[in-house]
This record gives structure tokens, sequence and C-alpha cells, in this order.
């Protein structure tokens, strides 16, 4: 039986753990719990009313949790109160389920996502579902397509295009990163063609040894007068990766 099917009934949470780790942490995406990192997000947004917005997120380790099927996750919750639950093994890092602030129990993905498969080198692809982050209607409500139905769970590839990239963050240099670009197409409305186009959004990730996710950088275009798009990036400020 497949993980995804024997864990498809009620996760439950038998211990969380606040002082362990895998057996073979993944240095890219540290799991061990404890470890903590504060991000800065800035989003410029694409002209007319232009306007930039910063924020901050963190990120904490929980620990092990137990689901349904006895085998082991770990739990990453962030300061707005969503928790993702992620499976380590031979594959790579997968998350397996999420929960959302409004909900009392995590809710299994329909397909394990994969968020860093174990073998990495330069041109390695792999495939996994994604959102668009900030880009919205101008009169509509809700405003962000990442709430619409049609644009959830849309299949980005991603690429490792750097195993050994240096990175300089308000954290400091690290060295030995690796970096990963992700594409996708989304079907928006151009006003220059008068017709729906197939739309890249695109993205850049740097995993750094012993930091884990250390920059992310989105583009996702304005391409109608009815749409606000622009560029997003996301910078490791404080990380925090003693134990317990």
């Amino acid at each position: 039986m497949s993980m995804r099917i024997s864990l498809i009934g009620m996760l439950t949470v038998a211990a969380l753990s606040a002082c362990d780790q895998p057996a073979k942490d993944n240095p890219l995406f540290p799991l061990a719990a404890g470890k903590k990192w504060t991000y800065q997000i800035e989003t410029v947004y694409d002209a007319p009313d232009a306007k930039t917005t910063t924020h901050t997120l963190e990120i904490r380790n929980l620990g092990s949790a137990e689901l349904s099927d006895g085998s082991p996750a770990w739990v990453r919750r962030s300061n707005n109160g969503h928790e993702y639950w992620l499976v380590t093994d031979s594959t790579g890092i997968n998350r397996v389920a999420l929960k959302s602030p409004s909900k009392e129990q995590a809710v299994m993905d329909e397909e394990p996502r994969t968020v860093l498969p174990a073998t990495l080198a330069v041109d390695s692809t792999w495939t996994t579902t994604t959102v668009p982050y900030f880009l919205r209607r101008r009169n509509e409500k809700p405003a962000e397509f990442r709430y619409l139905n049609k644009y959830k769970d849309l299949p980005m590839v991603f690429k490792v295009v750097d195993m050994d990239a240096t990175l300089q963050t308000p954290a400091g240099k690290f060295e030995h990163c690796v970096r990963v670009d992700g594409t996708m197409e989304m079907l928006l409305w151009h006003d220059a063609a008068f017709a729906y186009k197939p739309t890249p959004i695109l993205s850049r990730e740097w995993y750094c040894p012993g930091v884990g996710l250390a920059q992310v950088e989105r583009d996702e275009p304005t391409t109608a007068k009815l749409f606000q798009g622009g560029t997003m990036r996301m910078r490791l400020r404080v990380s925090c990766v003693s134990l317990c």
C-alpha cells in the first residue's frame, strides 16, 4: 500500500516532540526541532497604483508527529498559523499535509508534494503544484488569484541551475548554495493581444547548507489593466539553527 493511500484517514498527533530530528536530516532543508527562520518579504506591485509592501514571516520546526499509519512526519509552523507536515525518505523531502489556521486538524494532500528530491544535480528537474503568490485582480473579490479554484494546484517545473551559488542576505553571506528555478504557465488575458495567452510565472529559490531556504524570488507579470502583478523577494533575515 502506498503512503498516500495508507494516510487517507484522519491525521493524529500521538506526541509532538520538541527535541528530535530525522535520522538523516537534509542540511539544505533542516527539519530538526527547535530551528527557526525569520524572513523579510518585499513585494513590488506594477503601475498604475504602484506600491511596495513588506512583512515578516517566521517559520519554526516543531518536531515530529505521528500520522494515522504510525509513520512520522515533521511539522513546521508559520507565524500566520499554517502548519506544514513533511516526510523525509529515500525520495527526498515531501509535503504530505497542511493545517490552516481555520482547521482543527491537518488535511492530507491528494499526492505528496516534492520540496527537494534526495538527489540533486545541475539540470535535474521535478514538478510540484503551486499557486500565484500575489497576482491580483483590481476590481473583484477575492482579489488574489490564489483564492480562485481554477488557479489552485498549478504545476510548476523546477530545475537545478547551480550547485555552488553564493548568496548575500540580511542574515549573512552563504556559499555552496543550490539554486532552483521554477517555471509555470497561467492562461491570462493580455490587453496588448486582446486574447488569452499562456503567461510564464517564474520562481528562483536558494537552499544553503546548514541553513535551509535562504531566499525566494517570484515574478508574476501584469498583463491587463484590470490585473496587478510585479515581483516578490523573500530574504532570510535571522536564522536560529541550534537544537532545543
